[in-house]
């Protein structure tokens, strides 16, 4: 793959505008048709903040991953990292470029700028000093994660019913990026993770926590759901639910790798249940 794109992580891309159209669909449900265009424009600049976060991720991570991940572009030297910040930039200032410009001639309104500013504000502080720090910097992610879904609701123009699709998302973002500090714990010498200050046992007790406040989450917000939408609903958040306990259950035996895939494919699962959840 072209270095450039792969430092994208086209991938997370991809799962990123799928959350932003589940967080629309979830608004407004079928009406979402009327709003094609809103869509579009708020998913392609979704995606270049996504990229560009993630190719500014890899620049700060170049050192470590070279223990870490160094089949990636930077620690491979297939991408030199001026080139790899420059490139950065470029795609967060296009992503927000596009959002600004769609409020200038009125077709979004003011929230998804705001969402995608404030994250980008974030996700540099993050960078800079919050992801040395530990559950602080996890529970940033977490936010972040979560925050994809109420920048959908806000492409509409009404985000608040994406605030359960936020809440859940945050929490359970929460538990994957513990897993995920277990994973990378060799390579993050440098760094005061969760597993390397209180140890790798309790940081994943404390995952667990963080995902059975999700699992207990998903089943009451089945609520907000009536009829053949609330069967629905349940049988795909119920199957989420599994697929993350599993996963988790995986980093407990010693394979943090596979255990924050299966809590990511849990959460492509979650995301199906709001939109049968919405569309029913």
């Amino acid at each position: 793959m072209n270095p450039y794109l792969e430092i994208t992580r086209p991938a997370n891309c991809v799962l990123t505008a799928v959350a932003v159209a589940v967080g629309a669909f979830v608004a407004v449900g079928p009406e979402l048709a009327g709003l094609a265009v809103q869509l579009a424009l708020g998913c392609g600049a979704a995606m270049a903040c996504v990229a560009g976060g993630n190719a500014l991720n890899d620049w700060f991570d170049r050192d470590s991953d070279r223990a870490n991940h160094p089949q990636r572009p930077l620690p491979s030297g297939r991408l030199q990292p001026a080139a790899a910040r420059r490139w950065a930039l470029v795609l967060l200032m296009a992503g927000l470029g596009a959002l600004a410009a769609g409020w200038l001639v009125d077709l979004l309104g003011a929230l998804p700028l705001a969402i995608a500013g404030g994250g980008c504000l974030l996700l540099g502080g993050y960078e800079t000093s919050l992801k040395a720090t530990g559950l602080p910097g996890n529970a940033l992610i977490g936010l972040l994660s979560g925050a994809v879904f109420l920048y959908g609701g806000a492409l509409t123009g009404d985000p608040g019913p994406a605030l359960w699709l936020f809440t859940l998302a945050a929490v359970a973002s929460v538990a994957r990026e513990i897993v995920k500090d277990v994973q990378d714990l060799a390579g993050d010498a440098d760094r005061r993770t969760l597993p390397a200050t209180v140890g790798t046992g309790r940081a994943l007790a404390l995952a667990a926590v963080a995902l059975l406040a999700a699992v207990a989450l998903s089943f009451y917000a089945a609520a907000g759901f009536d009829g053949d939408a609330r069967s629905g609903y349940l049988a795909l958040v119920a199957t989420a639910d599994a697929v993350m306990l599993y996963g988790l259950w995986q980093a407990w035996r010693g394979d943090a790798r596979a255990g924050q895939k299966l809590l990511k494919q849990g959460m492509w699962v979650a995301m199906a249940a709001f939109i049968v959840g919405a569309g029913l």
